[in-house]
C-alpha cells in the first residue's frame, strides 16, 4: 500500500512537469469582471435674471424656466488589481432649443474663418430632445483610463494612464486648484499610513508638426490648385466649388507643447489632521484652453487677441502684428503655484483651511485699441504674476444639528492697473466651474442645477473679473428624520479691489475692460473704482430620499446683487457707437433661481 502512495505521488509530480506552465497559469489566473455604475439626474430650474447668454447679464430682466436630464455612466472592468474605466455622459433639455436637436448635428460646421450656429441648446447640454428624440452628437466621452499597480517599485504605487479625473491630485477642497478631468498620468505612492504622494502630469496642448502646421497650406489634391501657394483651399461639399480663402481667413491652428505638472504629498497626524502641500508649474506657449488661460479685464485669450496676434485687425482685440501667425508661437507663460490644504477633524467639530500662492510670468503682445486700451501698439510685454487664495470652512455638529461657516478671499488689481504689466487675480489650472459649488450658493457658484451661475462664472475663475474677491457665509442644516433634512444660509460677497461700474463687457469669455472715457464729460480719462459691494445671497435647500437610490433635491436661491455688479448696457466706450449712456446703465436687478432635481444612482 505504501508503494503504491509513492508510485501514486510520483506520477502526480511527473503529470505536473509534462503540463505546460501557461495552463497552470491560466488555471490560477483572475478572472475579468465588469460593473456599471453612474447617476441619472431630472432636473427642473427656474430662474430670474440669471442667464448670461445673451451678454446682457443681469440687466433685461429676462427668465427660464425648463426640465433637462443628464445620464452619466462608468463601465468599469477588472482582472486582478488592474483596472479600466469608460465614463460617458449625456445631457439634453426637454423640447427642441435650436434650429436642429444638437449642436453638434449634420449641418452645423465651424471652421477658422467662421461659424454656423445650429444647435443652440442653453447653458451645460450638448442637446435637446424634441419629438421622438432621436438625437445626434451629444455623446460627452468622459473618462478612458487604466489603472494598475506599478512593479518594480520599493512602494507601493498606483499608476492611472489616459483621460482621468483630477480626484485629490492637487487639494481636497473642491475645484481650489485642479478640479474636473484631464489627459496625463498620475502617480499614488504609498509610503506608509501616515504618508503618500502624488505625482500628476497634465498634457494641456499637444503640437504635433509644428509651427503652422495646420495652414496656411497647400491642398494639391484639388485640381486646378496646384499653383496656389500658402492658400488656405476649401471644398464645399455642398455644390463641390474649390474657394480660395482670401486673407485673414486662414490662419494656423497648431498650438505649443504646453503642459502642468503637480507634486502633492499627503500626510497624516493622530488621525486627526491630513495635511497636503502642493507645487504646481504651469507652462503654455500661445494659445490654450480658456480654463487653464481665463480671460479677465477685456483682454481675450482668444486667436487675435494679446497670445495669438494676427498680421490683420482682429475682433478680438488685435490691432495686427507684422509676421504674426495667429497660434501665438514664441508667446511664453511660465505660472507657479505653491500652498497647503489640510482637514482637522476632532468629535463634532471640522476644519478645512486652504491657502495657495501664485507667481511667475506672462508674456503677451501689447496690441494697442479699443479692446486693449491699457497700453501702445506694437510692443511686447511681460506681467509679473504675484496672487493669493485663501479659504477657511468650520463645522459643529450638534445632533440633528450642522452648523457651518466659510470665509475665502483671493486677490484682485484696480480698474486702472494694467494686467499686459501686473497680474494679482488668481489663475486656477481648471475649476470645472465647481469652485464652492460644495458650500450651498445657487447663484454665486454652482448649486443644485449646476448649469446656472452668475456672470463672468465665478466657479470658474474664483475671483470676480480681474477685481478679486471676498466671501463669508453661515449656514445650517437639521436632520427632521434620516430621510429628511433641511436647511439654509447667508453669504455675502465683495470684490478685493473696487469695480469700474462703467466697465464694458467684451463679450461672454473676455470680461470687464475698464472705460477710459469719462461718463460726465466724454474726454479720454483714466478708469477708476466706484464699488467693492457685489451682493448678499440666501439660500434654502431639502434633501429627501425617496427609495434607496433614489434622492429629491430642492434648492431656492435669491442675490440681492448690489452695485459692483454694475456695467455698461451698450458695448461700447462712451465717446463710440451709442456715446452717452442709457437708462438700462444704471442700477442692477436681483437674482434668483429654484431648482428641484431627482437623482437615481446606482
Amino acid at each position: 500500500m505504501r508503494r503504491i502512495s509513492v508510485l501514486a505521488l510520483a506520477l502526480v509530480a511527473l503529470v505536473g512537469l509534462l503540463v505546460p506552465t501557461e495552463v497552470l497559469a491560466q488555471a490560477v489566473a483572475p478572472q475579468p469582471t465588469f460593473s456599471i455604475t453612474g447617476i441619472i439626474d431630472s432636473v427642473g430650474t427656474w430662474t430670474q435674471n440669471l442667464s448670461n447668454g445673451d451678454v446682457n447679464f443681469n440687466r433685461n430682466r429676462d427668465h427660464q424656466m425648463y426640465g433637462r436630464t443628464r445620464g452619466r455612466f462608468d463601465i468599469i472592468g477588472e482582472v486582478g488589481q488592474a483596472k479600466g474605466v469608460f465614463g460617458f455622459e449625456i445631457d439634453a433639455y426637454y423640447g427642441q432649443t435650436g434650429f436642429i436637436d444638437s449642436n453638434n448635428g449634420p449641418g452645423c460646421n465651424t471652421s477658422s474663418f467662421g461659424s454656423v450656429t445650429c444647435g443652440a441648446t442653453g447653458n451645460g447640454a450638448e442637446s435637446s430632445w424634441d419629438l421622438n428624440t432621436d438625437t445626434q452628437g451629444n455623446f460627452q466621452i468622459k473618462w478612458v483610463y487604466v489603472e494598475f499597480p506599478l512593479p518594480l517599485v520599493p512602494f507601493a504605487t498606483i499608476a492611472r494612464l489616459g483621460a482621468q479625473p483630477f480626484a485629490t491630485a492637487a487639494n481636497y477642497k473642491l475645484g481650489a486648484y485642479a478640479n474636473g478631468d484631464f489627459a496625463g498620468v498620475n502617480l499614488y505612492t504609498t509610503f506608509s499610513s501616515t504618508l503618500k504622494l502624488q505625482l500628476t502630469y497634465v498634457a494641456l496642448d499637444e503640437n504635433l508638426y509644428g509651427k503652422g502646421s495646420f495652414g496656411p497650406f497647400l491642398n494639391s489634391s484639388i485640381p486646378g490648385t496646384a499653383t496656389l501657394q500658402n492658400k488656405c483651399i476649401f471644398n464645399n461639399t455642398a455644390t463641390g466649388a474649390t474657394t480660395v480663402a482670401s486673407a485673414g481667413q486662414c490662419t494656423a491652428q497648431s498650438r505649443g507643447d504646453n503642459w502642468a505638472i503637480i507634486v502633492s504629498p499627503e500626510i497624516t497626524f493622530m488621525k486627526t489632521l491630513d495635511i497636503k502641500p502642493m507645487f504646481s508649474t504651469v507652462f503654455i506657449n500661445g494659445l490654450t484652453t480658456p480654463a487653464a488661460r481665463q480671460s479677465r479685464g477685456g483682454v481675450s485669450g482668444n486667436q487675435g487677441g494679446p497670445f495669438a496676434p494676427m498680421n490683420s485687425v482682429n475682433a478680438n482685440g488685435s490691432a495686427g502684428v507684422g509676421g504674426a501667425d495667429g497660434a501665438g508661437t514664441g508667446v511664453h507663460e511660465y505660472r507657479h503655484t505653491i500652498g497647503v490644504d489640510a482637514r482637522w477633524r476632532s468629535g463634532p467639530w471640522s476644519v478645512d483651511p486652504t491657502i495657495l500662492y501664485q507667481f511667475g510670468t506672462q508674456a503677451k503682445w501689447n496690441q494697442g485699441g479699443v479692446a486693449s486700451a491699457y497700453g501702445t501698439a506694437g510692443t511686447r510685454q511681460s506681467a509679473d504674476i504675484r496672487a493669493w487664495l485663501g479659504d477657511v470652512r468650520a463645522s459643529y455638529q450638534w445632533g440633528p444639528v450642522l452648523l457651518s461657516a466659510m470665509t475665502m478671499w483671493t486677490t484682485g488689481q484696480d480698474a486702472k492697473s494694467n494686467p499686459y504689466k501686473s497680474i494679482k487675480y488668481f489663475q486656477p489650472l481648471d475649476t470645472d466651474s465647481a469652485y464652492l459649488a460644495d458650500w450651498g450658493t445657487q447663484i454665486m457658484s454652482l448649486g443644485v442645477d449646476y448649469y446656472q451661475i452668475t456672470l463672468f462664472s465665478p466657479g470658474s475663475t474664483i475671483g470676480w473679473d480681474k477685481y478679486g474677491r471676498i466671501s463669508s457665509g453661515l449656514k445650517a442644516s437639521y436632520a427632521l428624520t434620516p430621510a429628511l433634512t433641511v436647511g439654509g444660509g447667508v453669504t455675502p460677497n465683495w470684490t478685493w479691489s473696487k469695480v469700474d461700474t462703467d466697465a464694458v463687457p467684451v463679450g461672454p469669455n473676455v470680461g470687464l475692460q475698464p472705460n477710459f472715457v469719462c461718463r460726465k464729460t466724454g474726454r479720454n480719462c483714466r478708469p477708476e473704482g466706484e464699488s467693492n459691494f457685489l451682493g448678499t445671497e440666501w439660500n434654502v435647500a431639502l434633501t429627501y430620499s425617496l427609495a434607496p437610490g433614489l434622492v429629491l433635491d430642492w434648492a431656492f436661491g435669491y442675490l440681492q446683487s448690489d452695485s459692483a455688479m454694475a456695467h455698461r448696457y451698450v458695448f461700447s466706450q462712451y465717446n463710440a457707437g451709442a456715446g452717452t449712456p442709457v437708462r438700462k446703465d444704471i442700477g442692477v436687478q436681483p437674482q434668483a433661481i429654484s431648482t428641484a432635481r431627482i437623482r437615481f444612482s446606482f
